[in-house]
């Protein structure tokens, strides 16, 4: 019985002690299918872009005015790229925020 019960301890030792094996498995998600509405902006730009511009530029442009979010489409592309600039600054985005914003913008004045 002593045996026996050696037997048990120094195999659950030896188990217990064995380096363990386990499979890592990585998942990487990847995107092969870009949608793009025109060619140069992915949709994902746009609506990141619709949440910058709720979070950080409605402060400003709020209230149903001609500058509102529902007002954006009233500007020509040539008056955007020369106030975008000037309002990107203003609201202190960074260049992913900038490239968001820019991208929904375009995109409301185009649709």
């Amino acid at each position: 019985m002593k045996y026996l019960f050696v037997t048990f301890v120094t195999v659950g030792f030896l188990v217990a002690c064995a380096p363990k094996t386990t499979e890592i498995i990585e998942v990487v998600e990847t995107t092969t299918e870009t949608t793009e509405t025109d060619g140069e902006m992915p949709k994902a730009d746009i609506a990141e872009g619709k949440v910058v511009f709720l979070t950080n530029c409605i402060g400003c442009h709020a209230y149903g005015g001609p500058t509102s979010a529902e007002g954006i489409d009233k500007y020509s592309k040539e008056r955007i790229d020369k106030v975008l600039p000037a309002m990107i600054e203003n609201a202190e985005l960074n260049d992913e925020q900038a490239r968001q914003v820019a991208a929904y913008i375009y995109w409301e004045i185009e649709n």
